[in-house]
């Protein structure tokens, strides 16, 4: 710079905006257009040094190409009315992007290599992204590699809303390693796998040309979960042409309907013949009881005290269940004995065990009714009952579980009980007759508090909790019986909660030859600790990991007044799950309050529950 010179910097911001200006109105008008650009039939004349602007039109327009001279340039494979808003954006600086039209301009904005139109179609999807699109964003997405974070967040929205999405045409588009990717998922989110079934099924039909070959079924069939597929929608897919063409497939599937029917699963089954990450196996048994009346009445004189609840006119006289997934409540058979209540349920296979019980419920007058005699066994695939011989002593309120085919019962109230003995009766199918077994005296006294009787390979366990001469301190104790030498073994440990009330032991669990016992503190704050019975060492030992095996039911006992004074009346069906130490529970209330009944917590795999139609079981009302 030259002393004594001077320079004054001008900057016109409104330049650029009334050049933009002009040149969108020499296009609206014809004015100095230099070009036309032809997409499905249209035409387009606009000006060669605006299409420049971009990083597509500039390579096209270049002197190496034969659109560089020519007056026409034909573009293929774009969406006209797409075009047209692009070109409006590269005069104007303004777009308006519909919700129909997101996906057709983000493939056009990524053709035109407009990288700041692609980003305002990225964001557009984006937010605009749900179950009815994207399948179609995640087709989309897998054509590019810029398109990572969209098809990542497409997918999740796929797998969380499954059965939504795939009712979407664009579902049947979808590649087969789409689908197998979808279908892998442990978290997919389908209403069942019934429905899974029958968008595998839409799929396979909507293309049969490509689609019917037996490499593509093969692959489809291990990541659907057939042992969670009921028996009737399982011979749908069976007689499917694609199936039949396969005999490696048809195999496949009609062991797993056999094994629906028999009610076992197969040892060391891959985990794709379990439920999916947040779907049960589990459904709640009650079994008998009488309805009650649980809304709480006010005395005139004192609002604070209920009061008696009054049962209904009758008995439940029927079984009904919980099914955890959908919160539901089914009515699943009639009780075949007079016996209303105080039953005890255990279950083997596709067999439901009820024994014993009282005809007429619990009053706090008279005499108590004799309990019953009488044992039946329901067949739940078929829906059938069979009466077996009667027990040696009525029973009522007692436990039973089935080890190695045959029937335990211990507890309640018997109708022969011995101030010196106490027996176990065992039931042996295969012999047809009842046999009784000698409980050690210490197992049942007095003292104990709670009694959990359950099963451990093949022994029969009682797991109590005992006080001890301490005060507020109890004693866990777990008893085991061999089926096979009919020995019995003990193990014990002080509960780690010494401040607590007297602990609920629920359904203990069994893994790698440990049984899993969780002591529920469920009065307060739901507190919970987890012991672990060693099988091979002996032992009993409080778990300081705490790490829980897995969630269970329980049957909430609500305590109110009535006419016999201590009854419990349930009246929600909990499903407790476990993390650390502490149990939050997710309650189902029941169709009506109950008192009297039985409960059991079953496996629907193991009981046959996908061998019937549950649509067509009727709601309890």
């Amino acid at each position: 710079m030259e002393e004594g010179s001077c320079y004054v910097d001008i900057k016109n911001k409104a330049h650029g905006r009334k050049l933009l200006a002009e040149l969108a109105s020499q296009r609206k008008n014809g004015e100095f257009l230099d070009v036309v650009v032809q997409v499905e039939g249209r035409e387009f004349p606009c000006h060669r040094a605006v299409l420049a602007s971009t990083l597509y039109f500039k390579t096209m327009l270049s002197s190496n190409f034969a659109e560089s001279t020519s007056k026409a340039v034909q573009l293929h494979g774009m969406d006209s009315s797409s075009f047209s808003k692009i070109l409006d954006f590269l005069y104007t600086g303004e777009i308006r992007i519909g919700k129909d039209q997101g996906r057709i301009q983000d493939f056009t904005a990524h053709m035109l290599q407009f990288d700041t139109m692609l980003q305002h179609c990225k964001k557009f999807i984006q937010d605009n992204l749900c179950p009815n699109n994207c399948l179609g964003v995640l087709r989309l997405a897998h054509m590019y590699d810029d398109l990572s974070e969209l098809k990542k967040s497409a997918r999740t929205m796929a797998v969380s809303n499954f059965s939504e999405a795939t009712q979407d045409e664009e579902f049947l588009s979808l590649s087969l390693e789409d689908l197998l990717d979808l279908l892998g998922v442990e978290d997919l989110k389908a209403t069942t796998e019934d429905d899974v079934v029958s968008f595998v099924i839409r799929w396979l039909d909507h293309a049969p040309e490509s689609r019917r070959r037996q490499t593509a079924i093969l692959k489809i069939l291990p990541e659907i979960r057939l042992s969670c597929v009921r028996v009737s929608v399982l011979r749908k897919l069976e007689l499917h042409p694609v199936i039949r063409e396969s005999t490696e497939c048809l195999a496949y599937i009609i062991a797993a309907r056999e094994r629906h029917l028999l009610g076992t699963q197969v040892e060391k089954e891959e985990a794709r013949s379990s439920n999916r990450r947040g779907v049960s196996d589990k459904l709640a048994i009650i079994v008998g009881g009488w309805k009650a009346v649980n809304k709480p009445h006010l005395r005139d004189n004192d609002e604070s005290e209920p009061l008696p609840v009054r049962p209904s006119p009758g008995p439940m006289q029927s079984i009904i269940c919980l099914d955890p997934d959908n919160q539901q409540y089914y009515h699943i058979a009639n009780l075949p004995t007079p016996a209303n209540g105080y039953m005890g349920v255990a279950s083997a296979g596709g067999h439901l065990y009820v024994t014993g019980g009282r005809e007429k419920r619990l009053t706090a007058k008279g005499p108590h009714p004799v309990p019953s005699r009488q044992a039946f066994r329901y067949h739940f695939p078929s829906d059938k009952w069979l009466r077996l011989p009667d027990m040696p002593a009525g029973r009522a309120g007692h436990q039973s579980v089935v080890v190695d085919g045959k029937l335990f019962l211990v507890g309640g109230d018997a109708e022969d009980t011995s101030s010196y003995t106490v027996t176990m009766d065992c039931y042996d199918p295969e012999e047809a007759f009842w046999i009784k077994i000698l409980v050690p005296p210490t197992l049942f006294t007095q003292s104990f508090t709670k009694l959990t009787m359950t099963t451990f390979g093949d022994k029969v366990v009682f797991i109590t909790v005992t006080p001890t001469e301490l005060e507020r301190l109890f004693n866990l104790c777990v008893h085991l019986f061999d089926v096979k030498t009919n020995g019995w073994r003990k193990a014990d440990t002080f509960l780690g909660n010494a401040w607590a009330k007297v602990p609920d032991v629920f359904l203990p669990t069994s893994a790698n030859g440990k049984l899993y016992i969780r002591a529920v503190y469920t009065e307060t704050t739901h507190y919970s600790e987890q012991y672990i019975f060693d099988g091979e060492k002996e032992t009993l030992n409080r778990d300081d990991k705490q790490y829980f095996m897995d969630d269970f039911l329980g049957a909430r006992r609500e305590y109110h007044y009535f006419s016999t004074k201590g009854k419990e009346i349930v009246d929600t069906i909990s499903n407790y799950g476990f993390g650390n130490n502490y149990c939050p529970i997710k309650r189902a209330p029941l169709p009506f309050a109950l008192f009297g009944q039985s409960f059991l917590e079953i496996q629907k795999s193991r009981i046959g529950w996908y061998c019937r139609d549950v649509a067509a079981l009727a709601l309890e009302e």
